[in-house]
């Protein structure tokens, strides 16, 4: 059994959640929403344990416009190496930030979003 769940309707958002896996514990469930019109998202659901005395249902949801979403697909797979940078470096910060605030005392959303754009691709 895999340490993480995987619930992507496409290879290219399971692919993603790959790339950032080990930056959430085991047990972290990433699923593909897709919008109609708007952007699609990955979207990761883990139980964090380290923001208070009981665990949290957490939610990181990781929006690709939809420009950059066309660009990413275009590329083929051996370029895409700086598109996980991007992805890899976004999130690192965001989970940072959760730690700050708990650090700090204040209150640490249970939702967060990160938007990637042009930087992603």
């Amino acid at each position: 059994m895999e340490p993480y769940r995987y619930e992507c309707a496409s290879a290219e958002f399971e692919e993603l959640a790959r790339v950032i896996s080990d930056l959430f514990p085991e047990q972290t469930l990433f699923t593909e929403q897709r919008a109609d019109d708007g952007p699609a998202a990955l979207v990761a659901h883990w139980l964090a344990m380290r923001f208070g005395s009981t665990p949290k249902r957490m939610t990181l949801t990781m929006q690709v416009t939809v420009p950059a979403l066309a660009r990413y697909r275009a590329l083929p797979v051996r370029a895409r190496g700086r598109s996980y940078a991007v992805l890899r470096a976004f999130v690192e910060a965001a989970l940072g930030s959760l730690e700050e605030q708990y650090a700090s005392g204040a209150a640490v959303p249970r939702e967060m979003t990160i938007e990637l754009g042009d930087e992603f691709a």
